[in-house]
Formats: C-alpha cells, sequence, structure tokens
C-alpha cells in the first residue's frame, strides 16, 4: 500500500513545488463574480435554484412534482489575498451547508484553502455538479442509493481539509494542479463499505490526494485529468480494522470544439473512478466472516451539440445530449447488485437529453433514462427541471 501512495505522490509533489497559475474550479470561477462586483465592499450573493418532475409508469405517482432545490452561494473578498465562499442548500425540504472555504493567496501563482470544501478529485464534483453546469436534469450515476445502499461521497460532496492549487505552463500548453489534505473515509466494518463524508475524523491519520490537469491545445479545448487519494478508512485503535485503507485514483475528460462546417458547438466530458480498500474479514453473524476483493469502479461519458452559428435564434437554444453512465461493485459483496444467478454485476444507465437555454444561466432541461440491472430488470422514467442562476 505504501507503494500505492507514492504512485500519486510524487508527480502531485512535483506540481507543488513548481507551480503557478490558476485552474477553473469553482472557487476561481467565484472569484471571478467578485472582481465585478460594484463598490469598496466586495460581497457578493449568486447561486441558483431549480424544480424538477419525473414521468414513471412502474411507480405509484407515474407523474410527481419530485425535486427542489434553492442554494444561494455567498462570496466575501476580505482583502486582496483573503477570499470566503460558502453555499447554504435547502433540498427537497432539507437544509445543509454544502460547503464553506477560506482561500489565501499566497502569491499570484498559488492559493491556500481550508474549510468544508468541495472534493478537488476528478472533475465532477468541483465543476459539473452545480445545476447550472450540469446539463442533464440529474447527475451521473454514483456510489449511493439507489444503485447502492449507503452514501459514498467518492466522486463529488464536500470534505473536511484544506487544498493548495495552481498551475504550469508548458509551451502553448498549460497545466494545473491541486493538492489535498483531509480527515479522509470511515470504514464500515459490518460490510466493507467506506464513507467520505468525514466532519469528524475516526482516526489520526489524515488522508492525501490530489488532481493533475493536463490541457494540451494553445486554446485549453482539450483537458485531460489525473486524481490519486489514500488514506486509512478503520477506526482509531481497532486491532482487526485500524489499518484497513481506501485508495481511489480517478481519471477525466473534457473537450469544447466550436466547428463551422457544421455550424455546432460540440462538448464531451467524462470520468472513470476506482476505489479499493484493504483486504479484512467482515461478519456475516456473530460466527461467519466472510472477505472479498472490495474494488469499486463506476463512469459516465457524455456528447453534447449546441448549433450555436445557425441564423435560427430557437435552433441556437438547444442543445441535444447523450450520457453513457455504469457502475460496478466488489463482484461478492453481500451488497453489490447481483444477477438472476447471485453473482455481483454492472448497473448501467443511458440518457439522453435536451436543453433549451432561455439565457446563459436559465433553461429548461428534459431527459428520458432508462437503467439497466445485473438481472435484467430495467427501469424507464423521464426527467424535466427547470433551472435558473441568478
Amino acid at each position: 500500500m505504501k507503494t500505492q501512495k507514492l504512485l500519486f505522490m510524487v508527480p502531485l509533489l512535483i506540481a507543488f513545488s513548481t507551480g503557478y497559475g490558476q485552474d477553473s474550479t469553482q472557487t476561481e470561477r467565484n472569484k471571478n463574480l467578485l472582481s465585478s462586483a460594484p463598490g469598496n465592499t466586495k460581497m457578493l450573493l449568486t447561486g441558483s435554484g431549480f424544480f424538477g418532475f419525473y414521468v414513471n409508469k412502474d411507480k405509484d405517482a407515474k407523474f410527481n412534482f419530485n425535486a427542489f432545490r434553492f442554494a444561494p452561494v455567498f462570496l466575501w473578498k476580505i482583502s486582496d489575498k483573503l477570499f470566503f465562499e460558502s453555499e447554504l442548500e435547502l433540498d427537497n425540504g432539507e437544509f445543509a451547508l454544502e460547503f464553506t472555504k477560506l482561500s489565501f493567496v499566497l502569491n499570484k501563482y498559488m492559493t491556500l484553502g481550508a474549510g468544508q470544501m468541495l472534493t478537488p478529485f476528478g472533475a465532477y464534483g468541483e465543476r459539473f455538479e452545480p445545476p447550472l453546469t450540469e446539463k442533464f436534469p440529474n447527475t451521473p450515476i454514483r456510489p449511493k442509493s439507489p444503485y447502492l445502499p449507503g452514501s459514498n461521497h467518492l466522486v463529488w460532496g464536500a470534505v473536511m481539509g484544506m487544498d493548495v492549487r495552481g498551475g504550469i505552463p508548458l509551451g502553448s500548453a498549460k497545466m494545473n494542479y491541486s493538492l489535498f489534505l483531509d480527515n479522509g473515509p470511515s470504514l464500515d466494518k459490518s460490510n466493507g463499505m467506506v464513507d467520505y463524508e468525514n466532519f469528524d475524523d475516526n482516526n489520526t491519520n489524515k488522508e492525501i490526494g490530489g488532481r493533475i490537469g493536463l490541457l494540451p491545445f494553445s486554446n485549453s479545448s482539450l483537458e485531460i485529468g489525473f486524481s490519486g487519494r489514500y488514506g486509512i478508512a478503520g477506526d482509531q485503535g481497532d486491532l482487526v480494522y485500524g489499518k484497513i485503507g481506501a485508495t481511489a485514483y480517478a481519471v477525466d475528460l473534457s473537450y469544447v470544439k466550436s466547428i463551422e462546417a457544421i455550424k455546432s458547438t460540440i462538448n464531451i466530458r467524462g470520468q472513470f473512478n476506482t476505489l479499493t480498500v484493504d483486504k479484512a474479514n467482515y461478519y456475516l453473524t456473530d460466527s461467519t466472516t466472510y472477505t472479498f476483493d472490495n474494488t469499486m469502479q463506476n463512469y459516465y461519458m457524455q456528447f453534447s451539440i449546441r448549433p450555436t452559428m445557425a441564423h435560427s435564434k430557437c435552433l441556437k437554444k438547444t442543445e441535444l445530449m447523450f450520457r453513457y453512465n455504469a457502475i460496478t461493485a466488489p463482484q461478492d459483496a453481500v451488497w453489490a447488485a447481483k444477477d438472476n444467478n447471485g453473482k455481483g454485476g454492472t448497473i448501467t444507465r443511458i440518457d439522453i437529453g435536451l436543453v433549451y437555454w432561455l439565457n446563459w444561466r436559465t433553461g429548461l432541461r428534459f431527459a428520458y433514462e432508462i437503467t439497466s440491472n445485473p438481472n435484467g430488470k430495467q427501469t424507464k422514467e423521464i426527467l424535466a427541471r427547470f433551472v435558473m442562476g441568478f
């Protein structure tokens, strides 16, 4: 396991020692919003809200207004070097603090941040999960209900910790990085599942991780990101599970290109994640134990096309989308999705979507999703969402 830690710590430390510049995470977009705020007191209220409904013939309520969210974001530039951001979220009647982070600009090339921060792992959580940037009315499959039990915040959500971020020029190309230290995951000793929602640490070890993003083209149309994270998940002092660690890697991709020949702009996004928990024995009953290869994978790939150069104003505002999602839990885990023979398998989902943009921050979003389970059962649903930013 020490070897695995070194595999991603070495390039991350190299990036830290030579980095400058800034990347295009949510924090950087928030700073840009503040820079245009009027007056001497740099405070700004922004955010988004949405409501949605679904149509599903297999549910008792076949047509249901099922989702709403109000998420104000508070931005405060305390000085030229000190910046605060926080998002409150009212989601389907439940109130939560999504993130709250204080950032200090060490110099124009490097920023240090601390707090309850959006996970700097992969690109989705920091960039594409917020309703304004997620073009579908749903999110990609992730390891949580209804696809798997529990609530694993591997891909997005917030962690308690600190980070440092910046970038490196590579001639006409660019590179950005983020390094983070947080409380780390916790282990469910009954089944081997881990949870990254870590407001309180369950041991004295901290998780270390980060992401490196490469932008090989001078126009920054393509970015490929590589992420890694490692932390001890077992409870402090637990003689059986106290040394059990969790290692995760991710690869993400984003490509945006305007093509004159088809009068359109295409957008390709994707992310692949893998999570491995060290092998251990778990109790089925007081006297029966079992073990398994505790490795889980999930990914999505998304394509969209918008005729931004068309003559029709209506057509310019329309965007067509396709997304393929999959999640594979450990085959022998009792909580994995099973086929008809009792073996673990892969859950897949196809999303076909459409967005009609009323303006750059407001739109109507529709999707038809087909979810396929390992036992052959399929569920089909039509989703819609009206999203408005402010």
